[in-house]
C-alpha cells in the first residue's frame, strides 16, 4: 500500500465539533462523545475513523483508539485535561489499523484494554500489541462474568464473524446508542468496504444478529459514517445478503 502519511487537518466542519489537535470530537448524547480522527492512505486521502468515549461518573470509557499513538494520546490527554474525566479503560472493537492503531499509547498511560480473544490473537501479525485482557464471551454472544460489571454502562456483544472474524459491538443502554465499529455501514456507502479479512459466508446473519441483539436502540455509530438511525443495520444487512 506504501507509506501511510497522519494527516493533521480534521475536515469536519460544524459548530457542536471541538477539536483537540488532530481529533475532533462531537457530544452523540450527554456524556457520550464520538472521537474522529484521519489518515492519509496513498491514492485515497484522508480517512476517518470514528470511536466513542462513554462517561461513567468521574470516568470515561474508551471504545477504540484512533489512527496512531500520537492521536490516541491527544484523546487521553482531552478525557483528563478538558472533559477531566480521565480513561479508566478501553474497549477494542477489532484489530485492524483504524481500531487498535493506538494501543501502545494506552498502555503507555496505564490504561486498562480489552478486546477479542482472536483480536488479542492476530494483533502481533498485525503490528501492535495485545489487549492487556481478554474478553469472556457467553455462548450467546455477550460479554459476561465480572467483566460485565467491570465495562458498565457499556453493553458488548460478539455478533460472529463479518467484517473481520474477531468484530464485537458495543452498546450504550442509557443513551440508546450502538457503536457497529466498521461492521455497520451508513446508507452513504455502497459497499461493505474493505473485505480483505471478512467473514462473507456469515456477514449477512451477523449483522441480523446485530439488529436482533440491540432493538431498541436508535442511534448507529459507526467507524466510518456520521452516526444514523436503525437504517444502517438494514443497509449493511442488504448488501451482506447480496454477497
Amino acid at each position: 500500500m506504501g507509506e501511510i502519511h497522519q494527516s493533521t487537518a480534521v475536515q469536519e466542519r460544524g459548530d457542536d465539533v471541538t477539536r483537540f489537535g488532530d481529533v475532533a470530537f462531537r457530544e452523540l448524547a450527554p456524556g457520550v462523545w464520538q472521537h474522529t480522527t484521519y489518515l492519509d492512505l496513498p491514492g485515497i486521502g484522508p480517512v476517518p475513523s470514528n470511536g466513542l468515549l462513554v462517561v461513567d461518573f468521574d470516568n470515561t470509557l474508551l471504545i477504540d483508539t484512533a489512527w496512531t499513538d500520537s492521536q490516541t494520546a491527544q484523546i487521553v490527554a482531552w478525557a483528563d485535561g478538558v472533559l477531566e474525566k480521565p480513561i479508566r479503560a478501553a474497549v477494542i472493537t477489532h484489530g485492524h489499523k483504524d481500531k487498535m492503531g493506538g494501543i501502545a499509547a494506552l498502555h503507555q498511560a496505564d490504561i486498562a484494554t480489552y478486546a477479542h480473544p482472536l483480536t488479542n490473537e492476530d494483533a502481533p501479525d498485525n503490528g501492535f500489541e495485545p489487549a492487556r485482557n481478554v474478553l469472556q464471551f457467553a455462548d450467546n454472544g455477550w460479554v459476561q462474568g465480572e467483566q460485565s460489571i467491570t465495562l458498565t454502562p457499556l453493553s458488548i456483544y460478539y455478533p460472529g464473524g463479518a467484517h473481520t472474524r474477531d468484530n464485537i459491538v458495543v452498546g450504550v443502554p442509557t443513551a440508546g446508542i450502538v457503536f457497529g465499529g466498521c461492521m455497520i455501514k451508513g446508507t452513504d456507502n455502497a459497499t461493505l468496504g474493505n473485505l480483505a479479512d471478512a467473514d462473507t459466508a456469515a456477514y449477512a446473519q451477523s449483522a441480523r444478529n446485530v439488529d436482533a441483539a440491540f432493538p431498541r436502540f436508535d442511534v448507529v455509530a459507526m467507524s466510518h459514517s456520521q452516526p444514523q438511525g436503525r437504517e444502517a443495520i438494514a443497509h449493511t444487512i442488504a448488501m451482506a445478503e447480496e454477497l
